[in-house]
């Protein structure tokens, strides 16, 4: 039946995306006159889409210079593709309601209505905003947070958080050099990294050596991460096997007691279910080895089951997966999905953090938010 579903599922996609392309070839193919460019068009631009498909694709298999090139071009056509598709359905939107309840003044219609200048106006707005995004992708920011509890601290704790760095094909030793530099001139206590550390091939990361960049830090109370759904999308055993050899450990249903000053409890992805068959471990189940009176603080890589850390006594939780929907405006999609796809929050006694992460999945492109180290001083209530 999950085969049937999958199938199912795939088929619809690749429906949709033909359909959707095909409005847009349509669209551009009114807009432009001469048969050789209209063809130069289709060419181009069939390629292109076509290339985000193959990339994909190359991606689950070995590492090559050829697929991080591919895949680059592909993923950043996608978020092109998204902006100039979002913008033509907008304009025919707006020309459908105005065409029953007529709203446009009479005056600027010839302008609207001019077809090759529409689709031109599309295709330069919608390339500036990825090149914009391109941008902002690169130029992370060190996110302050302060989180008083009532539990005992024996000093105020400096938490590094990060999540969905996704190092693969296109995130490489270069961002998380940067990564690296920009934790250590912090100099904290802990760093937690919450899923999604590797894209889904982890070769890549072998390949280049990736994982040597995380022997640079040296946080005296240690460097923990959590599985997110993109290593279950990938290898996660690889991946986790790769790089625990470079002082990251792994908390998979488990926690630990760090120093007898703080318990990090960390669950597997709720994706560990689909591949493996295998249920993750409930909080309480996790936690109910702990010694009482410790601050506690849970990685979970998917924002969920808040109302079940609350009931274990969780202090803090933190989460990464929704990248606050990378690219504008699907925030208001992941804001309507999840209880917290973003920043801070309380409830009950405990406090959970979400975080847009570090990385980017697909397109290298980021709209509407910066993406984030967190830094977390974690204090006691006065």
């Amino acid at each position: 039946m999950n085969r049937i579903l999958f199938f199912l599922v795939i088929t619809i996609f690749f429906t949709l995306f033909f359909l959707l392309n095909r409005y847009v070839v349509s669209k551009g193919m009114l807009a432009i006159d001469q048969p050789t460019y209209k063809r130069i068009f289709q060419w181009t631009y069939w390629s292109l889409t076509l290339s985000f498909l193959v990339g994909q694709i190359l991606e689950r298999g070995n590492p090559h210079f050829i697929t991080e090139i591919i895949s680059g071009i592909g993923s950043i056509w996608l978020a092109w593709l998204f902006y100039i598709l979002m913008s033509l359905l907008v304009i025919d939107i707006f020309r459908l309601i105005d065409y029953f309840i007529p709203f446009i003044p009479q005056n600027i219609i010839p302008q609207i209505s001019n077809i090759k200048l529409g689709f031109i106006a599309v295709f330069v707005l919608s390339l500036l905003t990825t090149v914009y995004g391109y941008f902002n992708a690169r130029n992370p920011i060190v996110n302050p947070v302060s989180v008083a509890i009532d539990k005992p601290l024996s000093k105020d704790l400096k938490i590094v958080v990060v999540s969905d760095l996704h190092i693969g094909a296109i995130v490489s030793n270069t961002k998380i050099e940067r990564l690296v530099r920009e934790i250590n001139v912090i100099q904290p206590d802990l760093v937690l990294i919450v899923g999604d550390l590797v894209d889904h091939n982890p070769r890549f990361a072998i390949k280049d050596e990736v994982g040597k960049q995380f022997l640079k830090l040296h946080p005296t109370m240690g460097i923990y991460a959590v599985t997110g759904n993109h290593e279950y999308i990938g290898e996660a055993e690889m991946s986790i096997q790769y790089l625990s050899q470079y002082g990251i450990q792994y908390l998979r249903d488990t926690a630990v007691n760090v120093q007898n000053q703080i318990i990090i409890a960390g669950r597997e992805d709720k994706q560990m279910q689909f591949v493996t068959g295998k249920k993750r471990k409930p909080i309480s189940e996790i936690l109910q080895d702990s010694p009482t009176g410790l601050p506690v603080i849970l990685m979970d890589h998917q924002p969920v089951e808040y109302d079940k850390a609350v009931e274990s006594g969780v202090d803090l939780m933190l989460s990464g997966h929704t990248h606050k929907g990378q690219m504008w405006p699907m925030n208001y999609i992941t804001k309507a999905v999840f209880e917290n796809h973003y920043g801070l929050y309380q409830k009950g006694k405990s406090w959970f953090y979400t975080s847009n992460g570090f990385g980017t999945w697909g397109p290298p492109i980021r709209v509407g938010n910066r993406p984030e180290i967190v830094l977390i001083t974690l204090q006691q209530k006065p």
